[in-house]
């Protein structure tokens, strides 16, 4: 029997018939394993709220029969913030989706995992900023997975990336206005290419795109360092962000549907109405 302790950011948590439950966690050193931790439903409060998703604990684990169990668990941050709003909520199990996404078994987490847990952070104690939050994390999570865009300058006359253009989705790079005119000018851009790729275009102005080079270029601990101030620009940035993501990643999140759910009941809502 093997015992191994590792500081865990628990992705996911699932009822395992009627006590216990299935954790899917992500760790520095071992990547993503899945752990069963035995009696959940009957642990005291503390030891309960450590096996919660989207917290950071220290687990003690032993492994028998090729399965792995809890064998004890302490919260080290559980992110408050997140637990009485429904948003922060589905986002943070959208981050963690993606996490467990750009993870591996048996192989070290390397970036996703601080950058995951800087996100819950952000997420967790700042207010008004979600929007800005998930498309610095969308964007900085595609580079992680090697899939980092070319945002310098345009790729077709190489002019600075400095005035209003496209994100090229599909080729991960910046196409400005006056080239993709001169493009269509001759012949209108299909919607599927001869490789059977689509054509995906998201448009940027200079805010938006100077906010998508430093979120791909900044250091680790400073990918939150930025400001948009302008709701346009902010718009095109996490829309932007979230296209090029789910379109490298080739799939969808059932967290991000809930998400766009929730938003659309609350746009509906009428403004006398108490939530």
């Amino acid at each position: 029997m093997q015992h191994f302790s590792a500081d865990s950011l628990i992705l996911r948590a699932v009822d395992r018939g009627e006590n216990d439950k299935l954790l899917t966690v992500l760790t520095a050193d071992y990547g993503k394993f899945y752990a069963i931790l035995k009696g959940a439903h009957s642990m005291h409060r503390r030891e309960a709220a450590a096996a919660e998703p989207f917290t950071w604990s220290n687990i003690e684990f032993y492994e028998k029969g090729g399965v792995k169990w809890v064998k004890s668990a302490t919260a080290i941050e559980t992110f408050p913030g997140l637990r009485y709003d429904m948003e922060k909520l589905f986002l943070a199990a959208y981050f963690c989706e993606v996490a467990g996404e750009l993870s591996d078994e048996r192989e070290p987490a390397g970036d996703i995992l601080p950058l995951t847990l800087n996100t819950l952070h952000m997420l967790s104690t700042a207010t008004g900023e979600n929007k800005r939050i998930k498309g610095a994390f969308e964007m900085r999570a595609a580079c992680v997975g090697g899939f980092a865009p070319e945002l310098l300058h345009c790729r077709e006359c190489f002019c600075p990336a400095d005035r209003n253009g496209y994100l090229d989705v599909m080729n991960g790079a910046f196409v400005c206005r006056e080239c993709l005119d001169k493009k269509q000018a001759i012949a209108p851009l299909p919607e599927v290419d001869e490789l059977g790729e689509r054509t995906v275009l998201c448009p940027l102005s200079p805010g938006s795109v100077a906010a998508l080079r430093y979120v791909a270029e900044a250091p680790a601990k400073r990918v939150f360092a930025f400001r948009i101030t302008d709701e346009r620009e902010l718009s095109e940035f996490s829309r932007a962000a979230e296209s090029y993501l789910l379109h490298h990643l080739e799939r969808g999140f059932q967290s991000l549907e809930n998400l766009k759910k929730l938003t659309a009941l609350t746009n509906k809502r009428p403004s006398n109405e108490v939530p």
